[in-house]
């Protein structure tokens, strides 16, 4: 009798590039890892399914993976998330009938996959509440929003019986909420950024990340003006969005109000290559983040070889190792910011030492890993549901 091979047919749902050259955050980065090694295995049939503003679906495929890209019309998210996109996304995943549904993400994926009935996992990559406390997004807009979100977080907490988060922070946070199961996988670096050379420009800081208030990007300004007065070359490179106008705004006032125009530069969204010349050219990366869960850019700071800053909060320790791959700063303490940095700049052997222990302490952040622990529990979700 003839055999025949019959696939897992996996649905990875959540933000994906319409141009692989443009990647946008944290979330978008991970799922591009997690899809460039789950392609490779030749039992799964790889679907991605996302959501672009455009008015007529694309579906593209591209290295055995199928990716459909559903239209979204240009209206702020919280008026599309529980109609349009609810209804799209939903709907392509019952026309898939997959085995297991993988969102990213709680308020949108992950409450499609549940609303789907199919057999799924729920990443959580940020806690919604925390992200949306009105003491960092106070206006009218993201009260909206967290009108919107929060309730479909609280759902997927209750109901889904699978999720996996990317620290232990995470999971301490959600677990009193949640019934089903919660594992600890953290969010994986892409191979290339572990094969970025070292062209640093001393005295060279970065930042990358969106340009809102839960960055806490005007305190890193402050502490730069410090720096300035020992390291009056020192130079601090921000790339990313702006997210919220009116902080870049006054950003922007600080930055000429302090006589610190040839120190900080705003780079704005840069291509993926262009991001990757930034961590080759630093001497420092910095997060002075109020609110992070994880920080995959200190992740990738640590592949490329480069000493961290950060603020010592959420998820960012479980990247960071305090004295060995970086320095971790208690939030809002400017002074110890930037003389943990000024310790770095005018300690090249430092830095060098910090940089292997950080390449080193990456290692456990690669794709390949993370995509193997995926892979068993897809097929741990399969089988348990078929016993079902």
């Amino acid at each position: 009798m003839k055999e025949y091979f019959v696939k897992m047919r996996v649905i990875i749902l959540g933000q994906y590039p319409l141009d692989m050259k443009k990647i946008r955050g944290g979330v978008e980065t991970c799922i591009i890892g997690l899809v460039n090694e789950l392609k490779k295995y030749s039992d799964i049939e790889l679907h991605v399914i996302t959501k672009e503003i455009m008015w007529e679906n694309i579906t593209k495929v591209e290295d055995n993976v199928t990716i459909h890209y559903l239209a979204s019309p240009p209206l702020p998210r919280f008026v599309t998330i529980k109609t349009i996109d609810q209804h799209k996304t939903i709907k392509k995943i019952k026309e898939l009938k997959p085995d297991v549904v993988h969102a990213h993400m709680t308020a949108g994926p992950g409450y499609c996959a549940l609303k789907s009935g199919f057999p799924n996992i729920v990443t959580v990559h940020g806690i919604t509440k925390e992200e949306y406390d009105p003491k960092i997004r106070p206006g009218l807009l993201d009260t909206i929003r967290r009108m919107v979100a929060v309730p479909m977080e609280d759902y997927v907490f209750k109901h889904a019986k699978v999720l996996t988060v990317v620290s232990y922070y995470v999971k301490k946070n959600i677990k009193p909420f949640c019934k089903g199961e919660i594992y600890i996988i953290p969010n994986g670096i892409r191979n290339e950024f572990f094969e970025i050379e070292n062209n640093e420009i001393e005295n060279r800081l970065l930042f990358v990340g969106g340009i809102e208030p839960r960055k806490s990007l005007l305190n890193l300004l402050k502490a730069v003006k410090i720096i300035k007065k020992e390291i009056p070359d020192v130079r601090l490179h921000i790339v990313g969005s702006v997210r919220k106008q009116r902080y870049y705004n006054s950003l922007v006032e600080y930055v000429n109000q302090n006589n610190l125009n040839d120190n900080i530069i705003f780079k704005g969204e840069l291509s993926d290559e262009e991001v990757k010349k930034e961590f080759s050219e630093c001497s420092v990366f910095v997060l002075p983040s109020k609110v992070e869960s994880f920080g995959i850019v200190l992740a990738e700071a640590e592949a490329c070889g480069k000493p961290v800053v950060a603020s010592n909060i959420g998820g960012i320790p479980y990247v960071i190792d305090d004295n060995e791959t970086g320095f971790l700063v208690e939030y809002g303490d400017i002074d110890g910011f930037a003389n943990k940095i000024l310790l770095l700049l005018n300690d090249k052997n430092l830095r060098n030492k910090i940089g292997i222990a950080g390449m080193e302490k990456a290692k456990q952040f690669s794709n390949k890993d993370i995509a193997k622990r995926y892979y068993n529990l897809y097929n741990a979700v399969i089988h348990n549901g078929k016993r079902k």
